[in-house]
Order: C-alpha cells, then structure tokens, then sequence
C-alpha cells in the first residue's frame, strides 16, 4: 500500500510500509521514523520501541534515506492522523555512502544541481516535480477536452524554424552527415504542426527542443520542453484565447492537487503562490499592441522609473526588464503584446502592410516572455519577400516543403510556442529554469 493510501486507514489496521528514510530520531527507549515513498510529501510516522529488541536494533542504526519495508499497526497519531507501530522489519537496504551529500541541513539550489540524479529525494524537488507532471498532464487533458490532436514532430529535422542558427548538428561518430542533407535537433515543431493544421484542423505538439545558445541566464536551458498549438481557421486573437484557456486550466489542476507542494514552496521561496496562481485564474489576461506598450514603457521613464535601456521606440526589441515591468508593475498580471513591428520577428509571421505583424507574446510577472506566437503568412508571394527581405537562405533552410503550403489550399492559421519550464517557474515560484528541469542542459559541463 503506498503511503498516501496508509494515511486514510483506520486505526488497528496491519499494514505494511515501502519506503526511504527522511529522518530517524531514536531516543534511548523509543525511536521515530519519518518514511516517504513519493506519494505524499510528508510521508508517514513510524514509531518503533525498544520491547521488540531485535526490531529496535535494526531500525535505530537506519540511516537517512535508507530503504525499508516495515510491517505494524495503525494507531492514532497527537495530530490526529495516522502513524504506524512497527512490529516486524521485512528488509532493509542501508545507505552505507560516508560521503553523501545531501544531509537534514538545508541545501543550497546551487549545490543540489551539482547533484542533479540525488535532489529528487529533498522536499524541494519532489514539490517541484509534481507540480510539473500535474501541469503536462492537465495541458494534454484540457486539449484533448477541446478537441485537439497532439502530433508528434519529429527530434531530428533538416529545417531550422527560427533561421537563427543557433542548432545542434547532427553527425555519426565518424563525423559524417548520416542523410542526404545536414540535420539538427529541432528548435521548434511549429513547422511540422502547421502542416498536420491543414489536415486536421487542430493540432499541438509537446516535447523536448533544443538550441545551441551560449547563455547562463535563469530563464535559458540547452534542452527544454516547448508545447505548440496549431490551428487552421483561427486567428492571431482567438490563439490568445486558447493560450489564457490552456494556461488557466493548467494552474486550476496545479491548485486543486498539489496544495501541500505549493505550502512548502510558498516557504522556501517567501512567496504568496497560491494568491499569485488564483490570480492567474481568476482574472482575464490583458491585451495591448506594441504600439501602446512603447507608449507605456516610455511613459514610466518620464515618471522615474528606471531601465538599463532607456532607448524604446518603434522596432526596440523589448527586453525582459521592460516584460516583466509591464506585467509586473503596469498590469500585475498576464498581459498579451501584439502586432509587433516585422522587423524584429519571424518570417512567418503574417504581415499587416504597415510594417507590423501579427505576432504577440504573453508577458507573465517574475519571468518575462511565456508564449510567442503569431497568425501564419498565408500569401506565398509575401511570405518569400519578407524572408529575402531578413536576408535568410530559403534553400538552406531547406523550407521549400513548408513554403508550397502556401500553393495547396493553405487556409488562415495560428500558432504559438510556449515554454513549458516558464510555466513551471511561474506555477512554483522558482527563480531558475535549472530547477525546474529532473537533468538541466545548460552551457558548459555535462555529467548526467
């Protein structure tokens, strides 16, 4: 029986307990154990005493995080729950390891991603973890709700979506290309899921992403999880709905199932987490144009409010301070920015002919950018003009499949990216994209 379960039993049940250690206080007659098994973050209370001399001699030399199944009764703990007297020790696995090194001391983030395969056993990120399975989870469920289809796009692709360069190549060990054309690790699955969206309606793809960018930031990772919708017959606006709808969802699961995590985040981080979630829900997104965030954003500097760079007019490529002060400051809240000059965006964007697109990002307070997105160019002879006219290599690119879409009864469509570590920093108050990921892959060393 898992512990979760053992903690709704009655008392004067015989149950047997599978688990790890977290603490093991022994006094001279009466010792405590405190046993996790991942299924509750507490864990369970085993109290065994020195009457069953043999059991009293075993379990008191336990170490931390040792493994045990213990067999006892269930008796009614001081707190009113449930606790377990231990009468019979079925096996037990030591951690004999002199030098590990994570101990009852609280640890550093820092020092616990230096032992990325051991944090999972701290509180920390068992919190962590739940919360992100319950988040993928309820992303699927609410898409599945709404009719979507998930594809899966490939990992190994010959295009590169963005046209920045900035991809993993790939190479047998001879250091030969393995096809009739140099591949990489994708950066994106937009382009495959645009075209299963002229297929079958409405499709999203979630899985790993990578890009080979040399940054050390707490909001980039080498290796990162990106969900993104795709839709025939939607435009830029109604992809923002889909957007807050998906998000919202996703925090209502996040808050319905994993109060005890969020309790003991809001702790470690002194944040308000679950105010901060039900506002999210709660509260519609904001809508405002680049236009009318340039406006604001300088707005402020008259005002006094300071920013690294001061220099914001049309075609200024927003920064994560101006981001987060816009979500953060001027609308305390998720607030979309959309039509965005052309200039500063991707190719595929769809042009207004006054030198915007309709691309738009979700800001989202503490960390900036959560989704980018945009209504597809559906003009062939536009869409070739804006890439020549960013000076990317269509034939290097090797874009012409997703080009002739154009030319085969291309309808209207719309996408976005979202990056789902984000949203896991934003659904846990965590401050570090390295902390939200079981291996993080970030430039320099890679031992795991």
């Amino acid at each position: 029986m898992e512990i979760k379960d053992l903690l709704k039993q009655q008392p004067g049940q015989q149950v047997t307990a599978k688990g790890w250690i977290r603490f093991n206080r022994v006094s001279k007659n009466i010792g405590f154990i405190t046993l996790f098994d991942g299924t509750d973050l507490d864990g369970i209370q085993i109290v065994y005493k020195i009457e069953n001399e043999e059991l009293f001699a075993k379990l008191s030399k336990a170490t931390q995080y040792s493994s045990v199944v213990i067999e006892g009764t269930t008796v009614e703990s001081r707190d009113g729950g449930v606790e377990i007297n231990a009468s019979n020790l079925v096996s037990i696995n030591l951690n004999e390891d002199e030098k590990f090194p994570i101990g009852k001391k609280e640890h550093g983030l820092e020092f616990l991603r230096e032992v990325a395969h051991l944090r999972g056993k701290t509180k920390l990120f068992q919190s962590i973890m739940k919360i992100r399975s319950i988040a993928a989870q309820a992303i699927h469920e609410d898409f599945a709700l709404n009719g979507w289809v998930n594809i899966h796009a490939p990992i190994i692709t010959g295009n590169d979506a963005e046209g920045a360069g900035e991809a993993f190549y790939i190479t047998t060990t001879e250091g030969e290309t393995f096809w009739d054309k140099q591949a990489s690790l994708t950066v994106s699955g937009q382009l495959h899921a645009e075209g299963y969206a002229q297929a079958v309606g409405k499709v999203y793809t979630f899985g790993p992403t990578f890009r080979a960018e040399n940054s050390n930031t707490s909001r980039h990772a080498n290796e990162f999880w990106m969900m993104e919708p795709e839709a025939a017959f939607h435009d830029y606006q109604e992809m923002m709905s889909v957007g807050e709808r998906n998000i919202k969802f996703a925090a209502k699961k996040v808050l319905d199932h994993c109060k005890k995590e969020l309790d003991f985040l809001s702790k470690y981080f002194e944040k308000d987490l679950e105010s901060n979630i039900k506002n999210i829900i709660e509260n519609d997104f904001h809508r405002i144009s680049y236009k009318e965030a340039i406006t604001i954003l300088n707005e402020a500097i008259s005002q006094g409010v300071e920013f690294e760079n001061t220099n914001i007019e049309f075609g200024t490529d927003l920064g994560s301070e101006h981001e987060r002060y816009l979500s953060e400051k001027k609308f305390d809240g998720p607030v979309y920015v959309h039509d965005y000059p052309t200039s500063i965006k991707s190719f595929y964007m769809y042009q207004n002919g006054d030198g915007t697109c309709r691309g738009f990002d979700l800001l989202v307070p503490g960390i900036g950018e959560l989704i980018g997105g945009s209504e597809r160019e559906t003009r062939y002879d536009v869409l070739l003009e804006t890439i020549e006219s960013k000076g990317l290599n269509k034939d290097e690119m090797r874009l012409d499949w997703y080009i002739d879409l154009r030319k085969q009864g291309y309808s209207q469509s719309s996408g976005y990216g979202l990056g789902f570590e984000r949203l896991i920093m934003l659904l846990t108050g965590v401050e570090n994209i390295r902390d939200t990921l079981p291996f993080p892959r970030t430039p320099g060393k890679i031992e795991y």
